[in-house]
C-alpha cells in the first residue's frame, strides 16, 4: 500500500495502525534536558501524548512536551494565569490518567510542572479575552485534593503580549453510546430479558468508526431536549425534509436496515422501538469545564432550533439561547429543566472518567453521551470500558432526502448511511471554513465562522410546498454543505505567549522559544513524506483526528513558525516583534 493510500484508509476508518504505543517502545534511557510543560483538553489527551513521544523518540530530541489532561476549562485557567498550580482537574483532582502526566524515566516526577508554555481547548479564547475576560484563580490543596478561590485575573498583553490561539488538528465529537452487538441477520439480541432491535447497526468486525446505531438529527435533538428519554419509545418527534419544510414521526422510525443489509430491505423496517421495554436513555455529561461540550452545545444549538421554528417541541426555547454552546452541559441542562423536562445524567470529569461511565458492558446498556473519536471504540486503548460510537444524520443527507439509514439520496441509486465520526468526515466539514488572513486570535474561531446574511438551507427555497429556510449568522461547520461532512466537528486549541521570559527552571527564553517552535513546526509542518517516521499526521489520524489542510499549515507557518518570524519571540531579543512593549515575559 503507498503511503497516500494508507493515509487514505486511516482518514477513513478502515485501518487502525498501533502508533498510540509504538513510540515508546525502544524508547532511550537518556534524560531529557528541557521540557515543553503545558495541558487542558482531555479530548485531545491521548493525540498529544502520543505525539510528545514521537517528537521525542523519532527526533531524537531533548526536549520533552508533557501533557496534562486537566480540561479544556484549566487549559484557558494556566494560560490566563500564567501559573502551574492552577493545573488540576476538575474540583482539585490530578490530571487524568490515560495519558501518563509524569515520567519519572526522563526525569520529570513531580506536579504541578515547573512553567506553562502553553495551554489547550477544544473551546476558542473568548472574544474579549484580551480586553476584560476574567477567569478563578485557586488555593490548592495537594493532600486533601480541595481548592479554595483566592480572587480572578485577567489576561496581562503587558506581561505576556498577545495571546495566540492554534488549531491543532480537526476534531470530530463522536455521540457515544453503549448499547449491544446484534445479530446481523436479524437486527436483535436479548440481554437482561430486554430485547434490542438495531436495524441500522453496522457489522462489529472489521472494527469500524461509529456504527453501533445510527441517529438522525432529530433523534439527537429529541434526546437532548429531555423529548425521548426511552430507548423503547415511539413518541412523535419532528425532523426537517429536503425542501426546508417540517414533518413529523415515530422517534423509532429510523431504526432501519442499513446499507449493505442482506437480512431485510435497506431503508426499510423503522417503527421497532429499540429496546423492547422500559429501557432509560441515561446521559453521561462532561461536569467539568469541557470543550468537547462546546463542540456538542455548538451543533445542537445550530441545528436543533431549525427543525423546530414554532417552538412546538421547545428546541428554541431550549437550544436557542445565548449561553451556549459553552463549556458547561450544566447550562444545557438547566434549559431542559426550566421548560419541564428532565433527562437521566450522570456526570464525569474528563474524557477519561466519560468513557468509562459509559462503558461497554451489559450493565450500562443504554448510556449515551459524547467524546472524542480518540475515547470510543477502536481507537481508545482501554478497550476493558471504551464505549462505540453512532452515526450520524449530516445536512447534505438530508439534503439528499435520506432521513433513516439504508435511503438513496435523491439523484443517485447509491445507498447512504450516516457519516461515522472518522478523520476523512472532518476533513470534509473543514473544507466548507475560510482560511484565516491576520494574526489576531479572533480570526482562528473557527466556531465564529458563520453563513453570510441571506443565506438559506439547501434545498429550501420560496415556493408551492417548500419553505425558505434562513440560516444567515449561523455556525458553518454543524451545517457544512458537503456529502460526507460529520457535523459534529471543531477543533482543539493550543494557546502560546507571543513572549516568553525565562521559565522557573532557569531556562533562557530563547532556548524555551526554539524549542516550543521547533516543536509545533513539526506538529504542522513535517508529514510523512518530510519524515517518514513517527510524523504527526499519522498520529493525528490514528488517533480518530484530522490533520489540518496545508492551506491552515501554511498560513500558520507564515504568521508564526517561519524563520523570519518573530511573531513568538523570547524578552530580550532583538527583533523583539511578539514582546515589543512586553516587560517580562510568561514566566
Amino acid at each position: 500500500m503507498s503511503a497516500l493510500s494508507f493515509r487514505s484508509a486511516l482518514r477513513n476508518g478502515s485501518s487502525i495502525l498501533a502508533l498510540s504505543t509504538i513510540a515508546m517502545i525502544g524508547a532511550p534511557a537518556a534524560q531529557a534536558t528541557d521540557g515543553i510543560f503545558g495541558g487542558g483538553s482531555t479530548l485531545a489527551s491521548l493525540a498529544e501524548r502520543t505525539l510528545s513521544a514521537n517528537f521525542y523518540v523519532y527526533n531524537s530530541s531533548s526536549v520533552l512536551l508533557l501533557y496534562a489532561a486537566i480540561g479544556s476549562g484549566s487549559g484557558q485557567r494556566i494560560f490566563i494565569s500564567n501559573d502551574p498550580a492552577q493545573g488540576f482537574l476538575g474540583y482539585g483532582l490530578d490530571p487524568a490518567t490515560p495519558p501518563d502526566y509524569l515520567f519519572p524515566f526522563l526525569g520529570f516526577s513531580t506536579y504541578p510542572y515547573p512553567r506553562v508554555d502553553f495551554g489547550t481547548s477544544d473551546a476558542p479564547l473568548p472574544a474579549n479575552f484580551a480586553t476584560g475576560y476574567t477567569t478563578t484563580v485557586y488555593n490548592w490543596d495537594q493532600v486533601n485534593h480541595t481548592r479554595t478561590a483566592t480572587g480572578s485575573v485577567s489576561y496581562p498583553t503587558a506581561s505576556y503580549g498577545q495571546p495566540i490561539q492554534l488549531p491543532l488538528f480537526e476534531t470530530p465529537v463522536a455521540v457515544a453510546v453503549n448499547l449491544p452487538e446484534v445479530d446481523q441477520n436479524t437486527g436483535t439480541t436479548v440481554v437482561d430479558g430486554v430485547t434490542w432491535t438495531i436495524k441500522s447497526q453496522l457489522p462489529a468486525s472489521p472494527a469500524p468508526y461509529g456504527g453501533r446505531i445510527q441517529l438522525s438529527t432529530a433523534q439527537i435533538c429529541a434526546i437532548f431536549s429531555g423529548l425521548v428519554t426511552d430507548w423503547n419509545s415511539t413518541a412523535t418527534i419532528a425532523y426537517l425534509k429536503d425542501d426546508g419544510t417540517i414533518d413529523h414521526e415515530s422517534f423509532a422510525a429510523a431504526n432501519t436496515w442499513r446499507a449493505g443489509s442482506t437480512a431485510g430491505t435497506p431503508g426499510t423496517g423503522g417503527g421497532t422501538p429499540y429496546a423492547s421495554s422500559s429501557t432509560p436513555i441515561t446521559i453521561v455529561y462532561r461536569q467539568d469545564g469541557s470543550g468537547t461540550s462546546f463542540i456538542f452545545t455548538n451543533y445542537l444549538k445550530t441545528v436543533c432550533p431549525l427543525l423546530d421554528p414554532d417552538n412546538t417541541y421547545g428546541y428554541h426555547s431550549i437550544f436557542a439561547t445565548s449561553v451556549l454552546p459553552n463549556n458547561s452541559f450544566t447550562q444545557l441542562i438547566n434549559k431542559v429543566t426550566a421548560y419541564g423536562r428532565f433527562l437521566h445524567t450522570v456526570g464525569a470529569n474528563g474524557s477519561d472518567a466519560v468513557a468509562a461511565a459509559i462503558g461497554n458492558s451489559t450493565t450500562n446498556h443504554g448510556y449515551i453521551g459524547y467524546l472524542s473519536a480518540g475515547f470510543v471504540q477502536p481507537n481508545n486503548p482501554v478497550t476493558s470500558t471504551a464505549p462505540y460510537a453512532a452515526n450520524v444524520q449530516n445536512d447534505y443527507l438530508r439534503f439528499k432526502g435520506v432521513y433513516h439509514p439504508g435511503q438513496t439520496p435523491i439523484g443517485t441509486t447509491d445507498l447512504a448511511d450516516f457519516v461515522a465520526p472518522s478523520p476523512l468526515a472532518a476533513e470534509a466539514a473543514w473544507a466548507a471554513l475560510s482560511v484565516p488572513t491576520t494574526a489576531d486570535f479572533n480570526a482562528w474561531n473557527v466556531y465564529a465562522q458563520t453563513f453570510p446574511a441571506t443565506t438559506y438551507l439547501q434545498g429550501s427555497s420560496w415556493g408551492w410546498g417548500s419553505w425558505a429556510v434562513d440560516i444567515t449568522g449561523r455556525s458553518i461547520l454543524p451545517l457544512a454543505p458537503a456529502d460526507g461532512a460529520y457535523p459534529l466537528t471543531g477543533t482543539t486549541y493550543i494557546y502560546v505567549y507571543s513572549c516568553y521570559g525565562a521559565g522557573r527552571d532557569s531556562v533562557a527564553a530563547a532556548t524555551r522559544v526554539a524549542n516550543l517552535k521547533d516543536y509545533l513546526r513539526w506538529h504542522y509542518i513535517y508529514n510523512e513524506y518530510w519524515w517518514p517516521a513517527g510524523n504527526a499526521e499519522d498520529v493525528i489520524i490514528v488517533n480518530g483526528f484530522g490533520p489540518l489542510p496545508w492551506t491552515w499549515t501554511s498560513a500558520i507557518e507564515s504568521a508564526y513558525l517561519s524563520s523570519s518570524s518573530t511573531a513568538i519571540a523570547a524578552d530580550g531579543a532583538s527583533p523583539a516583534n511578539g514582546c515589543t512593549g512586553v516587560i517580562g515575559g510568561a514566566q
